[in-house]
Parts: structure tokens; sequence; C-alpha cells
């Protein structure tokens, strides 16, 4: 599948997703208040504040609601989502794979939950992001690692059925690029969430328009193996584990 084709396939993944978004993306709100905290400990510069690929605004409202002065500005390739961002925001309709919004120059803080994996060469991203800071400006983004769905992988891996999700990043291809200087701090955390059943769980999955992959399509038998041999607990209910990387930068 080539870039311009797989782009589509997200972009009108995360469309179908925009109207109920909100009520699902919990793993997006908790790492919202990750970054949140985090950006309370690290001195952030004047200038303008932008949250890249903001989706619906959940991370940029919570940031004005905890920073009142600060207005973020919202930039996504997602028409449907930016327009459920609250009334008044800043928004730009933007493809990030084309690099920053020509508008964006010279600022002081970038955020980013749960964009980085979408784009086609996150590490070249990054520092092109970077790039756009001003003297004193951060970034702070968080995204899925590699060592994510590892239920998932060892059920495909055990039982003959091609994985079939996405490949998220190495946190050290992430990081090869950049400076120990640049690097304020990098912390991995596990999130894991539980479900009655496999079908809950991949729904779970496309609720929040998260659902491409480059993979083929799984078969009803390939299903079928999947929901026989998924790790169940005592309950009978599965579990899907994420790896989080929550990645804080500076321009030097």
């Amino acid at each position: 599948m080539d870039n311009a084709s797989w782009n589509d396939k997200i972009k009108k993944n995360f469309n179908k997703a925009a109207t109920n978004y909100s009520e699902y993306c919990s793993i997006q709100k908790y790492f919202s208040t990750q970054i949140i905290n985090l950006m309370k400990g690290i001195k952030l510069p004047e200038g303008d504040w932008f949250d890249l690929g903001s989706g619906t605004g959940l991370l940029a409202d919570e940031i004005e609601k905890v920073f009142a002065q600060r207005k973020v500005a919202r930039v996504d390739f997602s028409n449907k989502m930016l327009k459920i961002n609250k009334k008044g925001s800043n928004t730009i309709l933007w493809d990030l794979n084309k690099g920053l919004h020509p508008s964006i120059e010279n600022s002081s803080l970038f955020v980013s939950n749960f964009c980085i994996h979408w784009l086609n060469q996150p590490e070249k991203t990054l520092e092109n992001w970077l790039n756009k800071l001003n003297g004193e400006g951060k970034i702070i983004i968080s995204y899925p690692t590699s060592n994510s769905f590892p239920e998932w992988k060892k059920t495909c891996e055990e039982n003959n059925i091609e994985y079939t999700g996405l490949v998220f990043p190495k946190v050290k291809n992430i990081l090869k690029n950049l400076s120990p200087n640049e690097i304020i701090s990098t912390k991995t955390y596990l999130y894991k969430e539980n479900f009655e059943d496999i079908f809950k769980l991949f729904r779970s999955i496309i609720n929040v328009g998260a659902q491409s992959s480059k993979g083929k399509k799984i078969s009803v038998g390939e299903f079928k193996k999947l929901e026989q041999y998924w790790p169940k607990d005592k309950n009978k209910r599965v579990a899907l584990s994420w790896e989080i990387n929550i990645l804080a930068l500076k321009k030097t």
C-alpha cells in the first residue's frame, strides 16, 4: 500500500469515529493527564502552543484548563475531528506528513498525544518539529511502542495466524537522531485494558478510528482461532496491553 492510500485510509477511519470518539478514548485521556503532569514540572516558554494531531481537542482542552492564560492551536488532517473542537478554538486542517503548516514557525511548545506513530516518517518528523521551535521551545509527545499488544502477537505466533495490527515505532529508533542535550525525559508506561471478549476488544479500537492496518484483512477462520486461543483470566476476560512512551524534548 503506497503512502497516499495509507493516509487516506487512516483519515477515513478517524472521520468515521469523530462523533463518538470522546466517549471511547480512555487511553488517550489517561495519557493526556500524564502529559499535563509532565508539563507542570517543566519551564514552558512564552510563545505559541500547538497540539499536533489534536483530533477532537482532548489534550488541548485540558491544557487550557490547567494553564488558564494559554491558548492551544489544534492541528489535524481530519476535518470531522476538528469540527468537534470547542467553539472559538484555533484549528488548522493540515496533513502532518507534509511537515508543519507554513504558518507554524518559531513556536514555543508542541504537544502530541497518540499521533506520531500514524505518520510516514516519525523520526524525521520529530527532527522537523524541533527545527521549528524557538530558542527555548519544548516538545512533549506520547506514542505506543513496538512492545504493545503482546497478547495479540503471541496468540498469532503460536497459532500460525498473521498479525494484522499496527506496527508501532521502536523507542530506540525515535531517539536515535536526538542528542542527549535535546532529551529532557523519556519514560515508558504499561497500560492494560480488559474486555469481556475479543469482539469488544477490537470494537474498542474501531470506536476511536484506530483500526487502520497495512496487513491483510483477517479471515473468519483466523478470527475464530484468535477468539479461542487469546489468553483469558479466570473470568474468561481478555486483555490488551500497551506500552506507551512519553518523550519530552527541548531545542538546543
